[in-house]
C-alpha cells in the first residue's frame, strides 16, 4: 500500500508540474508580441508603427517653435496604423482607449494623444483604419504595445524610444545618477588593468611620475568639479567617457596644452553600465583613495 502510495503521490506531482507548465506556457505566449490578434470579438491588426524623426535628428540645433498638435519638447512620438475588423453578425464597439504603451517600470504607461475619433462602432464585417500616435519622454525602458478589452490582454509591439541628438550617445541614459551604484575597487582593477588607463594617464598614486600623453588625474576630484561649470564631478567624468572631445582639459603631459580632438577611447561603445559606474567611482574618489 505504501508503494501504490508514493507512485501516486509521483503521478499526481507530475500532473501538476504538467498543468503548471502548461499555464507558464500560454502565459508566456500572451506576452508576445503578436502583430495580429482577436478579443471580445474584434480582430485587430498592426500595419505599421514607426517613430516620428526630430529636426535635431539631422543635425539642426536650433530652437523651432512648437507645432499645434506636436509632441512636447523632449518628447519623441511613436505613430501607430491599426487595422479593426468586427467577424461577427452584430456591431462591436472599439475605443482608443483600448491601446496603451507601457514600460519595464511598473505602472508607467502612455495612452494615445488626442487628434482624432476615439469611439468607434464596428458594424459585421466591416473593416477600419485606425491612427494613433504616442508621446513618450526620455526613457531607456523598453516598451511594448498592448490591448486590453476587458479581461484580455494582447502585446502587439516591443521596441524602444529612440534617443534624441540632446541625450548623447544611444544606450546611455543622459545623467550619471541613473547608471546602476559603482565599486571603487572594480573602477580600479579596470582604471590599472583591464583598459590600462596609466599608460595615457600615469599612475594617480604618483603625481609626479611621467607621463604620456593625457592630463594627469591624482587631484581628479577636486580639479574635474571645476571643468564645466554647472556639472558634478561624477557627470564631468562620465559625459569625457563618453565623448572625450566635449571638454579638453587645459594641460596634458609636461604641462603644455592639450589639443584636440581627444585620442582617448570611445569607453561608451567598450563598457557594460556597471563598469562605468565602477570606473567614475574610482575618479571621483581618486584623491581619498590615493
Amino acid at each position: 500500500m505504501r508503494r501504490l502510495g508514493t507512485r501516486w503521490m509521483a503521478c499526481g506531482l507530475a500532473l501538476l508540474a504538467t498543468v503548471l507548465g502548461g499555464a507558464l506556457t500560454l502565459r508566456a505566449w500572451s506576452v508576445q508580441p503578436r502583430r495580429e490578434a482577436e478579443l471580445s470579438g474584434l480582430r485587430l491588426r498592426l500595419e505599421r508603427a514607426v517613430w516620428l524623426h526630430e529636426p535635431t535628428d539631422h543635425g539642426d540645433t536650433a530652437t523651432l517653435p512648437a507645432l499645434p498638435g506636436a509632441p512636447a519638447p523632449g518628447q519623441r512620438r511613436l505613430a501607430v496604423e491599426l487595422t479593426v475588423f468586427n467577424p461577427r453578425n452584430v456591431p462591436l464597439d472599439f475605443t482608443s482607449g483600448e491601446l496603451r504603451l507601457t514600460g519595464s517600470t511598473p505602472g508607467t504607461e502612455w495612452r494615445p494623444s488626442a487628434g482624432g475619433p476615439t469611439a468607434f462602432t464596428v458594424r459585421p464585417a466591416e473593416l477600419l483604419p485606425v491612427t494613433l500616435s504616442f508621446d513618450v519622454p526620455s526613457t531607456p525602458s523598453a516598451l511594448r504595445l498592448e490591448w486590453a478589452r476587458g479581461t484580455e490582454r494582447a502585446t502587439l509591439l516591443s521596441t524602444r524610444r529612440p534617443r534624441s541628438a540632446s541625450e548623447g550617445p544611444a544606450g546611455w541614459p543622459r545623467r550619471v545618477e541613473e547608471l546602476p551604484p559603482g565599486n571603487v575597487a572594480a573602477g580600479s582593477a579596470l582604471f590599472h588593468g583591464r583598459l590600462a588607463c596609466t599608460a595615457c594617464h600615469g599612475n594617480p598614486g604618483e603625481p609626479q611620475g611621467p607621463r604620456r600623453l593625457g592630463p594627469a588625474l591624482g587631484d581628479f576630484a577636486r580639479v574635474g568639479a571645476t571643468r564645466v561649470g554647472g556639472k558634478s564631478v561624477a557627470q564631468y567624468a562620465y559625459e569625457s567617457l563618453l565623448n572625450p572631445s566635449a571638454f579638453i582639459a587645459p594641460e596634458c603631459a609636461g604641462q603644455a596644452p592639450c589639443t584636440g580632438p581627444s585620442t582617448m577611447p570611445l569607453y561608451g561603445e567598450t563598457l557594460s553600465p556597471q563598469e562605468m559606474a565602477d570606473l567614475i567611482s574610482y575618479l571621483v574618489n581618486l584623491r581619498k583613495e590615493e
